[in-house]
């Protein structure tokens, strides 16, 4: 909702044209971040950062509610942005360290089914709420109210650390030198080529999803948000089983396997004029996304050591934010700007984006069959 709420606001006080610089500061900071913040918590535990993120991202909802101009709003995005840093290696991390590895993927699906369900719901609650007061401001009260719920249910309920994550704390060599874990990062340029251009696909229809939605498919943002409605349910009945698959199949199958139906589903995006279509295209991409993402996170989650697992997954996740950053920027761009003809074909600018994700993940699919090995024996901070 936090996401999807920026869009008409922007349009509304007539800042559509810096929409890709505004996206971008909130992605540019989350990505610096990731990695410092996966190794504070290492150091000192999972709890504060979610919680301290939370209210962050609570306070900068309410911001948003008074902001009306580029000067404002960029620095209560890149203070989302540090939010965003605590919370997701933070979470992906405290999983990974809660459960055995042959447990792992089930976990990390568990993980991606409350996910799913926030980002589906999300924007239909946010359009409805925009619609039904006629305030494109609406949504953002909600959202400060949402983060507040965070806060209190992680600082009651969500573990200061793992038995596995204490124990690697209180362990005689409990933290490694920088340098020898930049070094050990040349264990995995693999992980960190696929984290970069999978995001990537995913930031180029960050900053357009929901204009191209409303301008193309003439939707409402309620409209919208409907349309994303039968995708979760799509997805959601197929996401927990696919943690078992996963669990089954082995992570690095599930991962191939994934990566192949997001790509597929790209295609058929690229390829779609109706929102039913687009709705199909969804699903297929939804259930790619969900059996390669928990698969993906144990993988990560086997590969680190608990003393650098949060480390490990932030530099992962800076990779992802540098390819969602660039992502957005073009994205933006593109829809702005003019389209292509290639081979005869004319993409309008509109569609442009689809294509070229749907070729960056086509390209994740051909890399990811070709070096991720199961049974992998790299092993970061051992």
């Amino acid at each position: 909702m936090n996401q999807s709420a920026i869009q008409p606001y922007l349009q509304s006080i007539g800042l559509t044209g810096q929409l890709g610089l505004i996206m971008a500061t909130f992605l540019v900071v989350e990505t610096l971040l990731k990695s410092p913040m996966g190794h504070l918590g290492d150091r000192f535990g999972r709890r504060p950062l979610i919680v301290g993120g939370a209210l962050i991202s609570c306070m900068t909802a309410l911001g948003m509610t008074m902001a009306r101009t580029v000067s404002t709003i960029l620095p209560l995005r890149a203070l989302d942005g540090v939010a965003a840093a605590a919370i997701w290696p933070t979470l992906i991390a405290a999983v990974g360290g809660s459960v055995p590895p042959e447990k792992r993927t089930s976990a990390m699906s568990a993980l991606t089914v409350t996910y799913i369900a926030g980002v589906a719901i999300g924007p239909l609650i946010g359009g409805i709420t925009n619609d039904r007061t006629g305030s494109k401001i609406a949504s953002f009260y909600l959202v400060s109210a949402l983060f507040l719920f965070t806060a209190i249910i992680a600082f009651f309920f969500t573990p200061h650390m793992s038995k596995e994550d204490s124990a690697a704390a209180h362990s005689s060599e409990s933290h490694m030198k920088l340098g020898d874990f930049l070094i050990s990062l040349k264990l995995i340029p693999d992980l960190i080529f696929l984290s970069f251009a999978a995001f990537f696909a995913v930031g180029l229809l960050m900053p357009i999803i929901k204009l191209f939605a409303m301008d193309e498919l003439h939707l409402s943002e309620t409209g919208y948000g409907a349309m994303i409605v039968p995708i979760a349910l799509g997805v959601g009945l197929t996401s927990l089983a696919a943690g078992r698959v996963g669990d089954r199949w082995g992570k690095t199958l599930a991962v191939r396997v994934g990566i192949s139906l997001t790509a597929l589903g790209m295609w058929a995006a690229a390829f779609s004029h109706i929102s039913w279509q687009f709705a199909i295209a969804g699903i297929v991409i939804g259930m790619g996304f969900v059996l390669a993402m928990p698969a993906w996170m144990a993988l990560i989650s086997d590969i680190a050591a608990p003393r650098v697992r949060g480390a490990v997954v932030g530099t992962l996740g800076t990779s992802q934010g540098i390819g969602a950053v660039i992502g957005a920027w073009l994205g933006a761009y593109l829809y702005a700007t003019v389209g292509l003809t290639i081979f005869g074909m004319h993409i309008t600018k509109q569609y442009l984006p689809f294509y070229i994700s749907a070729v960056a993940l086509t390209l994740c699919m051909i890399v990811g069959i070709a070096s991720i090995k199961e049974h992998d024996t790299r092993r970061i901070g051992a």
